[in-house]
């Protein structure tokens, strides 16, 4: 069964269990409390009744004992006898003549438990007889009138039970027949209601499967238009942003393939040129400036693709966490010196000056040194390759207390804000920037190898920069010895 039906169907059995449970609970304690209601009701009948008849025999007036009884036949439903009945030797019996027919007709005896507690207990028991039911409710009763004269009696009320429960089980009936249409009505309203909310809930996540077999079949530009705050609208945002990401991976990856393509042929075809025509003829047959030459291309070909591989492999170890580092003291300016040094001819080439302008009193570090000459080389050839000729090339280094700033900045084309946070990713290159630059095309690994090696120091890398401007690269490298990570 799909997800649709079935919530549905779920929400309508919640809703008709709930419903029948609460009417259920209803039925029984409206019963409960009108039977509670009746006995109360029943016990207040004959404490007046009670009461007249006290106030009768102290003023020796009995006949308002009769008087009285005969206005309780006439005006409490289901009343089968009120009456007097007095213990002396006449045995004389007060009531209605109604209330002394059935009286005398049942012929009640008032068996009371004595209690040490209570004076003149009250005792209620139901008496049956063929076809109905009696409830008889008896005390007795001893004063001393106002002549002086003892009285004792007990007093008798009886209620006819069957009339009682017929007019209650015809209250009860109209109840249930508005809670039976009460439980339509809701079961109606809970079936829409079901409806409506499986639809509003399944919806959604039609339109995310939908999204997913798109995403599947390869058309990662899918986006789901799903607006809601709840989390169906969390999740359609994350997979906005998954499916984003599923497209960059695919855009990373024909960049990889064209970036590892143009690498490998470029040297492999100058190598295989230059192979062949040392072996078109005899060595000692060629001319000697040529076999240098080619044999000059050959090196630099070869140093080209053992680089690459070098720096795939880096950015691998890089991404598992395998990388290790050597860590030692660090002269941060003795760096700095051998890598201007190592630039020199090509600063002078373009006639661009580089500044170093490191503290002699940096506090010592702990650090690979192999590894941040290589962090140094990458950001000083960048600085180097994008500045136009002419240009200014400023190293520095700043005492954060906790860590080192090192900072280098060119005078260069800049960078766009927009690619700021993307010129750190994996062959990211700036769109056209190559082709402003002259000389070797990078592959677009340098920074996101330096910004690895980096953070497994304990730093962390950013860029600042300006179109037309210059463009400056920072990193951290804290102070304190850092273990290897």
């Amino acid at each position: 069964m799909k997800l649709r039906p079935r919530l549905t169907l779920f929400t309508i059995l919640l809703v008709a269990a709930v419903v029948v449970a609460t009417s259920l609970s209803t039925i029984l304690s409206f019963r409960y409390f009108l039977r509670r209601e009746m006995t109360s009701n029943q016990k207040n009948v004959f404490n007046n009744f009670q009461q007249a008849c006290r106030d009768a025999l102290y003023m020796g007036e009995e006949g308002t004992i009769v008087a009285h009884s005969e206005s309780l036949e006439r005006s409490v439903p289901g009343l089968a006898y009120a009456v007097f009945a007095d213990d002396s030797k006449t045995g004389a019996e007060w009531g209605g003549l109604e209330s002394l027919e059935r009286f005398h007709r049942q012929k009640p005896v008032c068996d009371i438990q004595e209690k040490s507690d209570e004076i003149n207990p009250l005792s209620m028991k139901e008496i049956r007889f063929p076809g109905e039911k009696w409830r008889t409710l008896c005390q007795k009763l001893s004063l001393t009138n106002i002549r002086g004269d003892p009285r004792e009696g007990t007093i008798f009320v009886a209620f006819n039970m069957n009339v009682l429960e017929s007019g209650l089980r015809v209250v009860l009936d109209r109840m249930l027949t508005i809670l039976l249409w009460t439980v339509l009505g809701v079961l109606l309203f809970g079936l829409s209601l079901a409806y409506f909310l499986s639809a509003k809930l399944t919806k959604p996540i039609l339109i995310l499967a939908e999204g997913a077999k798109a995403v599947g079949e390869g058309r990662l530009d899918t986006q789901i238009a799903i607006e809601s705050s709840d989390e169906l609208g969390f999740l359609a945002q994350e997979f906005n942003w998954m499916a984003q990401k599923l497209r960059e991976l695919d855009h990373l990856k024909d960049d990889f393939i064209s970036s590892v393509s143009h690498e490998l042929r470029s040297p492999l075809a100058a190598i295989s040129g230059y192979v062949e025509l040392l072996q078109s003829k005899p060595l000692d047959k060629i001319a000697p400036e040529r076999k240098d030459k080619a044999l000059e291309i050959i090196s630099e070909s070869v140093q080209r693709l053992t680089q690459f591989i070098n720096d795939i492999l880096d950015l691998a170890k890089l991404k598992s966490g395998h990388i290790e580092l050597k860590m030692q003291p660090f002269s941060l300016g003795a760096v700095v010196q051998d890598i201007v040094t190592l630039f020199q001819p090509l600063l002078e080439k373009k006639s661009i000056e580089c500044t170093p302008e490191i503290p002699n009193d940096l506090p010592a570090l702990s650090a690979d040194d192999d590894k941040l000459r290589q962090v140094m080389t990458n950001l000083v050839s960048n600085a180097l390759k994008f500045t136009p000729s002419g240009g200014k090339i400023r190293i520095w280094a700043r005492n954060q207390v906790e860590f080192v700033q090192i900072s280098v900045q060119d005078t260069g084309i800049g960078v766009p804000e927009e690619e700021l946070q993307n010129v750190f990713e994996r062959f990211r290159q700036v769109k056209g920037a190559r082709e402003q630059v002259e000389g070797p095309k990078g592959t677009g690994l340098g920074l996101a190898i330096a910004r690895g090696i980096v953070e497994a120091h304990g730093g962390r890398m950013w860029m600042e920069s300006q179109v037309g401007k210059g463009t400056t690269v920072h990193f951290t490298i804290p102070i304190r010895p850092v273990s290897k990570l």
